[in-house]
């Protein structure tokens, strides 16, 4: 058998032998992370600080009895109601009961023979003419029926009815030691009433009532006999109850002794 022929300077392989071609090293190096500029802190997941005390609690509560259990229940739906129950009598709506001869027979009508019931008033304690109730404005008129903190016992509240506004001239009454009166500026005259001036102690016994002791305005009688009240009609010489056929409870002498605007008066300034 002939023997391949190999052009001349060319080596002839050796079949002994294997030639291992190298293996090629990419000289490019994976990109590394870039080393951060301090040491590293990882974010370590805080546990709540009250997470152990409400599971205390818990497992107390449930080891109490059933009955102290339905209790608290109960209170934790209360509680958001004790705000709202605070706030509406002092600033909205207010159930008040008369007492006394005082404002015989417009309030307490059967008071002459029974001398025992008290009429329930409904009085609004918003500041009438202003939009929330920290905004003081008191829109005051003659006629209103207003309860007020009486100057002879702050801590009594008292039921009259507006007289006198300020610039009003007041021809008294007994016990009055006046025979008339300026009602000054932020002031009004209150007087009951009933027509014997002893049963009532009013503006005739302590003055002029300032502003500020004024706490609310009777808007109706809720019993024994509802009724709203209008004191609109008290200039007019129209009482309340007149337009239902009782007698004319606002007695026309009274009117005669009020001159309105008799003296103007201008609003201070305050340094």
């Amino acid at each position: 058998m002939p023997k391949p022929q190999h052009p001349r300077g060319t080596p002839i392989p050796n079949a002994r032998f294997r030639v291992q071609r190298p293996v090629e090293i990419n000289p490019t190096l994976p990109e590394q992370p870039p080393a951060p500029a301090g040491p590293a802190l990882l974010p370590t997941k805080r546990r709540p600080f009250l997470s152990p005390l409400l599971a205390g609690l818990r497992q107390r509560f449930s080891t109490l009895p059933s009955p102290v259990r339905r209790a608290c229940g109960t209170l934790r739906w209360l509680a958001p109601a004790l705000p709202i129950a605070l706030f509406f009598p002092e600033h909205v709506m207010q159930v008040m009961w008369v007492r006394g001869p005082s404002m015989t027979p417009y309030l307490n009508e059967d008071y002459a023979q029974t001398q025992t019931k008290s009429d329930m008033v409904l009085v609004s304690m918003w500041p009438w003419g202003s939009i929330t109730p920290f905004k003081k404005e008191r829109k005051l008129e003659r006629g209103m029926v207003v309860t007020f903190r009486s100057p002879a016992n702050p801590s009594h509240i008292a039921i009259k009815r507006i007289i006198g506004l300020p610039g009003d001239r007041i021809t008294t009454r007994e016990p009055c030691v006046k025979k008339s009166q300026i009602v000054p500026w932020n002031h009004v005259w209150l007087e009951g009433d009933a027509e014997d001036p002893r049963k009532t102690l009013d503006s005739n016994t302590y003055g002029p009532v300032s502003l500020s002791l004024v706490t609310g305005r009777v808007l109706a009688v809720l019993g024994p006999r509802m009724r709203w009240l209008d004191w609109t009609e008290w200039d007019s010489g129209k009482g309340e109850i007149a337009s239902s056929g009782s007698t004319d409870l606002h007695r026309q002498s009274v009117r005669d002794r009020v001159l309105k605007d008799a003296v103007k008066l201008e609003r201070p300034h305050l340094n």
